[in-house]
């Protein structure tokens, strides 16, 4: 008996242990359900919001453009970029865009503040919009006899009579609040906002630019027969005083530097002659002529050497007035570089320069025709002419020795220039001619 009364109790428990763990799970799979569909309504209602933001994005951007489109190019920030808004959550291009607002802003306060250079301005100016004035500065205030308080608002016609107009300058009557007439003249611009900008100045004190031209051209004429004259005198002192230098380096017995010395007082002299004396002439021609002649494929390529820049200048000026084409080179270790790059006709060599002089100059020069000629089969050699104060029998010996093929005696005119090309160049006068 006591075994059956047990046994029922123990089904009891075990009964509704069974029922509780029935209903856990229950529980548990309702407020699964619950969470599943919050956050299915929660995603439904994030896709609707980021739907109707889409709009309000695509009008800011609108909005920026235009505002962007409305800067100059120089205030334009290079790193607003709005038609690549980069990809991500709706906070991350909301931000995007609101950076690239801020920096818009920031420039746009950059802008020409047109009041503020109006108000700046000396002469009486004002401003209209449609025709209708809109400011005026404190210029323009004392030629109407009022304030612009009190003429804002005013057409044109009330205030403005044009009479002529050309190149931007027009001929106006101004109307003041007095009842006179004043004759003016007015500059106006305008943008495409229907804005207009508007100066205005006496007719008298209109400056007579036909007159300051007459004036300047007479001024500079005066100017350049007083230069001549002057040059010509420095010329007159200065060739005796070389002279008397050089024949004074003559006795001495050659002290150190002497060559280096003459060759700065030769290129004096050169550049005072070149100065006092028009430009020369060739085959003929005025100069500035030869821009009509005809340049074939085989027009001479000049090169000068020297390392004083006012002579190369003036080499430079010389020969390019009569057309060739001259390039220019303050060391011999340039002038190498430079053939290396190109074919040159003709060669101008200053014998006396620092590190590379002359001399060592054309042997390499030489020597790198030669090499090519082995290597390429091209046969093509520059003339070498010597731009030296010194010129001795035995200077010219070792002009010749280092392959130079003529030389130029320091100081030299700039006709000889000239005069060296045809000499070495005489398919020039065929070409010219």
């Amino acid at each position: 008996m006591a075994w059956f009364t047990i046994w029922p109790a123990s089904l009891s428990v075990q009964n509704t242990s069974l029922a509780l763990t029935v209903l856990l799970l229950v529980l548990l799979v309702g407020t699964g359900l619950i969470v599943s569909i919050f956050l299915v309504m929660i995603r439904h209602r994030l896709q609707r919001w980021e739907t109707h933001l889409s709009v309000p994005y695509e009008r800011l951007e609108r909005l920026l453009r235009e505002v962007q489109k409305e800067l100059p190019n120089w205030l334009k920030p290079k790193r607003v970029r709005l038609g690549a808004v980069p990809a991500g959550s709706p906070v991350t291009r909301l931000e995007s865009l609101l950076d690239s607002l801020d920096t818009l802003l920031s420039r746009l306060t950059e802008r020409p503040q047109l009041e503020q250079m109006l108000a700046g301005l000396s002469v009486p100016a004002f401003m209209m919009r449609n025709d209708v004035l809109v400011d005026a500065n404190t210029a323009f205030e004392q030629l109407m006899g009022c304030s612009k308080s009190d003429i804002k608002g005013l057409s044109a016609q009330c205030m403005l009579r044009c009479e002529a107009s050309s190149a931007g300058w027009a001929k106006v009557r101004l109307h003041d609040s007095k009842g006179g007439w004043h004759g003016l003249r007015m500059l106006s611009l305008r943008d495409h906002h229907d804005h207009e900008l508007c100066m205005l100045e006496p007719l008298d004190s209109a400056p007579d630019y036909a007159g300051q031209l007459v004036q300047a051209r007479d001024r500079a004429r005066e100017d350049s027969r007083l230069k001549s004259t002057y040059m010509t005198l420095l010329q007159r002192e200065l060739e005796p005083m070389i002279q008397e230098l050089n024949q004074f380096f003559s006795d001495a017995g050659a002290p150190p530097g002497q060559e280096r010395l003459r060759e700065r007082l030769a290129d004096i002299t050169a550049l005072v002659t070149s100065l006092s004396e028009p430009m020369p002439e060739l085959l003929g021609q005025p100069a500035g002529a030869a821009e009509k002649i005809d340049k074939g494929p085989h027009w001479p390529k000049v090169l000068v050497v020297d390392d004083g820049p006012v002579n190369s200048m003036l080499a430079r000026n010389v020969l390019e007035a009569e057309g060739f084409d001259v390039d220019v080179a303050e060391s011999g270790e340039e002038a190498l570089k430079l053939a290396a790059e190109q074919f040159y006709d003709l060669v101008f060599m200053d014998i006396y320069m620092p590190s590379l002089d002359g001399l060592e100059t054309s042997r390499r020069w030489r020597a790198r025709e030669t090499l090519r000629e082995t290597e390429s089969g091209e046969s093509e050699r520059s003339v070498l002419i010597a731009l030296t104060a010194n010129a001795s029998e035995a200077d010219c010996k070792n002009f010749k020795s280092a392959g130079m093929d003529d030389y130029l005696a320091k100081p030299y005119r700039p006709q000889a220039l000239i005069k060296m090309i045809r000499r070495w160049l005489p398919e020039l006068g065929r070409a010219s001619g």
